[in-house]
């Protein structure tokens, strides 16, 4: 990515409010209450100000508080390998204990593992994580740390966050994951440390938990140095929390100058939180991508103007931001989904919408990003809404979401050859949950012919019987309608008799009301004067 501009003015995106909408999906990811890494930016803020770092240091403490768990989707696979598919558990339960510990380990295993497993599954799930060992541990650690430092040097937040966030994890006493203990450690990554962790601990006990858990690990996990400075200031440190948006608070911390990012790199920007989704289960590598590039072809063949092709592409890109939200069991179950299984995909598309309309610069691009899983018919996710809250650009990334994962592998089926992913489509449209248009520009994209025979139009109708059934939806006449289609009076009338026989609906409301109802939308072409 280029680089961001050190500046408070001028044009382009605030790099906070980005990563600020990113940092609510790491807290989904871990199951933590959201805005979690909100507070940990505005706690490692006010705490490296009292300690006195420059503003260039309290910059890079800012945005890697941020993005403290950025690579967390990294290791989701491994996670959840280890412990029956609850690879959520794993990341919240042990966000930050001693790893030295092994009876604090062996703990929140009993404690935190499939909890929504039956009995035999939960009891399995225990032995698999804690046979894993050490060597789990730091291999998971180091997949998280990796990835993290290699997001964010695409997201432009400069060398030092990038290299913190692979020491994010270190202890003080060298113990555990293989980097240079004490000073070895960067101060920005020893800062953040020690008020994530204490920041966990507070969720539940307060600030004096999070004052009991640093006193414990002085000298040992934490820089003591740190950890007293800590200590003197903890009660005020938590009470500068204030009782309004979290959001707005964390926004207004970011130190000065602020960094933009070039309206120009949005993309970049975008791409890497599609990366950051579709990491986390090897079902879904470059998904996002190649739906992104799909569906911006489609939207070209439909002759799309460059801004709305934009805003597409980058709705592509994050469309399943929502899905770090989903067990790995889900991924990896080959058979069914049981209800709560189903509701938890159901709600992916919520999240993604959410989390992208927190920040203003994303708002327009997560609001066709949350419609991806809604069917013109009304029997999409996560509203249900019908054609006509469903804009062309979001008919277009639906379409291109069901195309290319009919062709992706799944644990519950193998991928589709291209021509069958296209009967597939075309089924959809013929049912009337996809849009026939954004079906045929999608074939056309992905290299396929559409067979006109393939699609067939609701009730039966042909397609003479459509173009008269739009224009009696819009009020003219058998006469108008006869002169624009180039046919006879009685054509027409026969044409029409078929339309109310066909459709079971007898007047002109009736009809435009089953064309709306069936996204048979308005006359296009040979519209009468009269």
């Amino acid at each position: 990515m280029a680089a961001v501009g050190d500046h408070g003015t001028g044009e382009g995106l605030r790099l906070a409010e980005l990563l600020a909408a990113l940092s609510l999906a790491t807290d989904l990811a871990h199951q933590v209450p959201a805005e979690s890494a909100l507070k940990d930016a505005l706690l490692s803020v006010a705490f490296a100000r009292h300690l006195g770092l420059t503003e260039s240091a309290l910059s890079d403490v800012y945005y890697l508080a941020l993005l403290y768990h950025l690579g967390c989707t990294a290791a989701a696979e491994e996670q959840g390998r280890v412990s029956g598919g609850d690879d959520g558990s794993v990341r919240r339960g042990f966000s930050e204990p001693d790893f030295t510990d092994n009876a604090q380990i062996f703990r929140l295993a009993l404690s935190e593992l499939g909890n929504s497993l039956p009995a035999p599954d939960r009891a399995r799930a225990v032995v698999s994580f804690m046979t894993a060992g050490k060597g789990f541990m730091l291999a998971a650690h180091n997949a998280i740390c990796e990835a993290a430092a290699r997001l964010a040097e695409r997201l432009g937040v400069g060398p030092n966050v990038s290299h913190a966030l692979n020491e994010v994890f270190a202890r003080w006493d060298g113990k555990m994951f293989p980097l240079p203990p004490a000073e070895g450690v960067s101060l920005i990554a020893r800062i953040t440390h020690i008020v994530h962790v204490a920041q966990i601990h507070a969720i539940v006990g307060g600030p004096a938990a999070a004052a009991s858990v640093v006193r414990k690990r002085k000298g040992s996990e934490f820089d003591p140095t740190l950890a007293d400075a800590f200590l003197g200031m903890c009660t005020e440190l938590f009470g500068g929390l204030g009782a309004g948006s979290i959001w707005e608070q964390a926004l207004e911390a970011e130190p000065r100058p602020h960094r933009l990012v070039p309206q120009a790199h949005l993309d970049e920007v975008t791409l890497t939180f599609a990366d950051f989704t579709d990491i986390k289960s090897p079902f879904t590598l470059g998904h996002s991508r190649r739906v992104s590039q799909l569906a911006e072809a489609a939207g070209a063949c439909l002759g799309l103007p460059s801004k709305d092709l934009q805003l597409l592409r980058q709705s592509a890109h994050v469309h399943d931001l929502g899905n770090v939200s989903v067990p790995q069991r889900v991924w990896m179950k080959e058979g069914p989904l049981n209800r709560p299984e189903q509701e938890t995909v159901r709600l992916h598309a919520y999240h993604t919408e959410r989390i992208l309309s927190a920040s203003r610069s994303l708002q327009p691009i997560g609001a066709v990003a949350g419609l991806h899983h809604e069917r013109l018919d009304g029997s999409g996710y996560h509203r249900g809404a019908g054609a006509a809250s469903l804009p062309q650009s979001a008919r277009v990334l639906a379409t291109a979401e069901v195309y290319e994962a009919l062709q992706e592998e799944r644990s519950w089926r193998p991928a589709l050859a291209a021509d069958e992913a296209a009967d597939r489509l075309a089924q959809l449209a013929s049912s009337g949950a996809l849009d026939r248009i954004a079906v045929r520009a999608v074939l056309e994209a992905g290299g396929q012919r559409p067979d006109p025979l393939r699609m067939t139009w609701p009730a039966g109708l042909t397609d003479r019987e459509v173009e008269v059934l739009r224009l009696l939806a819009a009020g003219h006449s058998n006469r108008a309608i006869a002169l624009a289609l180039k046919v006879s009076d009685a054509t027409v009338h026969t044409h029409t008799i078929n339309i109310y026989g066909k459709t079971g609906v007898h007047s002109r409301g009736g009809v435009a009301l089953y064309a709306i109802e069936h996204d048979l939308g308005p006359p296009t072409k040979n519209q009468p004067n009269g």
